[in-house]
């Protein structure tokens, strides 16, 4: 349930809007005179973009639309929208790349104006001799990688597709490769950041290393637009390595899986990537392949896969030594023998988003689950817990999705513990909607009961502000509150977000 805010009065919000389209209308005019090449900045109000900026990824909808999109080209124009709507305290969304899921730029009640940042797409500068980038908050992560190639550079960061930097570093999230390199706040070496009077800070230089004052990058990094808008970021970058290859080994249990990825994680072996398939997730991954030639060449059954990346070959001999040691009862144990087959096996991870609706519309599915795929929707749950408790987590899960009656298969980024069920929800069915609520809920508290967090790289948002207050520590909470008043007192930036809102809400937008 979106909890009801105070919404400005519709005086109030018309002459934000109108002041925000002179400002815009000014800045157009500037980059005309100036021959600058920027995309044109626009204030939208028509009903069809709004609708479609009343709801994200999440599957959540706001109570109502916002009441204007504003599409900006600089960090000055980002400033002077965030001065204006302070000024007549009118609420800012920030957004980019649209891809957030647990419904960050949603609207509340107060409605407000989504800043979307995504035309803001530039890559600012490579310093190649010191491994650093600087880009903008519209650029999406895979052309950013695909430039880096060119100079065997990378950025490890991996998350969904469309995702870019503004978006990443707001939620602090990970990916695939954050068992070797970590999440975003450990690959951003600094930021620039528009606060909600229009004030512009860098929170730090490039280097890699400081101990000079607060740490203000990852204040910023997992705040979700609700302390600035990021204008610029500066990214930490890798070498691309240059000896490569993928094992799997897959398991009769879930149970077995899961105690050799805990095993592996305590060899301290540098994998790039450890992650893990269920029996579920394989067999979607099998009916996709049905129709092939060649069959599907897995068994149906949990699987882990580990990616081994060093800079000789001898170093992948002694990772994949490693790998063999922790999988003795496993079924069947795979090593890529060749660049092309590392890749075809790799492949099963990157498939199964894709394959999941297929355990509900597939024409071999009981005619009592099928659904048409273009009537199901697909809910995606966030927790992580202690390595050493995902085998409990993952198999504590497969019960909750017994006894509500749901088909959700699992994928881990096991080697943090941190996994996701895919929930396969028939859009318009009441009792399978309230079924995923309950449990997303009740994963939640499970990993709460086992010291973990509702959230290991998704962030909080609307929909998991219970959950979080139920995580942070009291006083820790009253901290954040205290941080988020002081950097946006009239709460303009992105409110209702992460906290659950205080008795006294109808007197803000938080």
């Amino acid at each position: 349930m979106i909890r009801t805010f105070a919404r400005p009065p519709a005086g109030v919000v018309a002459a934000c809007i109108a002041d925000i389209a002179a400002a815009i209308t000014a800045a157009n005019n500037n980059n005309n005179n100036n021959n600058k090449s920027a995309t044109p900045s626009s204030v939208t109000t028509s009903a069809a973009l709004l609708d479609k900026r009343s709801g994200d990824l999440s599957g959540y909808r706001g109570p109502r639309a916002p009441d204007a999109v504003v599409a900006v080209s600089s960090e000055d124009e980002i400033a002077a929208v965030l001065a204006i709507c302070n000024k007549h305290k009118v609420p800012v969304i920030p957004m980019a790349g649209a891809t957030s899921i647990e419904a960050q730029i949603v609207p509340t009640d107060a409605g407000g104006i989504i800043l979307d940042v995504s035309g803001m797409d530039s890559i600012v500068a490579i310093h190649k001799d010191d491994m650093d980038a600087v880009v903008q908050p519209g650029i999406n992560w895979i052309h950013l990688r695909e430039v880096l190639e060119a100079d065997g550079l990378l950025f490890p960061p991996d998350p969904g597709a469309a995702a870019c930097i503004g978006g990443m570093c707001g939620t602090n999230c990970s990916g695939t490769l954050a068992f070797r390199y970590g999440t975003m706040k450990d690959n951003v070496l600094s930021l620039r950041v528009a606060l909600a009077d229009g004030t512009v800070i860098q929170t730090r230089r490039r280097a890699v290393k400081s101990s000079a004052g607060y740490d203000l990058t990852r204040l910023f990094i997992g705040s979700e637009g609700t302390l600035g808008v990021i204008t610029q970021a500066t990214l930490r970058l890798r070498r691309i390595p240059t000896h490569r290859t993928v094992a799997l080994a897959q398991f009769a249990t879930l149970r077995a899986a899961t105690t050799a990825v805990h095993r592996l994680v305590l060899t301290g072996t540098p994998f790039q990537r450890v992650e893990l398939i269920d029996a579920h997730f394989l067999r979607a991954l099998a009916l996709q392949e049905a129709s092939s030639a060649a069959g599907f060449p897995f068994d149906l059954s949990p699987t882990l896969l580990v990616e081994c990346v060093v800079v000789s070959d001898s170093g992948v001999a002694e990772q994949v030594a490693a790998f063999h040691g922790v999988c003795g009862g496993a079924q069947k144990v795979r090593v890529a023998e060749s660049a092309e087959e590392a890749d075809r096996l790799f492949a099963l991870r990157k498939k199964v988003y894709f394959a999941g609706p297929l355990l509900r519309a597939h024409e071999s599915v009981p005619a009592a689950v099928r659904v048409d795929e273009a009537r199901l929707t697909r809910l995606s749950t966030d927790v992580a817990v202690p390595v050493s408790r995902l085998g409990d987590a993952m198999e504590a899960t497969e019960r909750m999705l017994q006894e509500e009656g749901l088909i959700g298969p699992m994928v881990a980024h096991a080697g943090d513990g941190n996994f996701h069920c895919m929930l396969l929800v028939k859009i318009g069915d009441a009792e399978e909607a309230a079924a995923s609520e309950r449990i997303k809920h009740r994963l939640g508290e499970l990993a709460l009961s086992m010291d973990g967090t509702v959230s290991g790289e998704h962030g909080i948002g609307m929909s998991k502000r219970a959950l979080f207050q139920k995580e942070a520590d009291p006083a820790a909470l009253v901290l954040m509150k205290k941080i988020k008043k002081t950097l946006d007192p009239n709460n303009i930036l992105n409110p209702g977000k992460i906290f659950v809102p205080d008795d006294d809400s109808h007197r803000s937008h938080l």
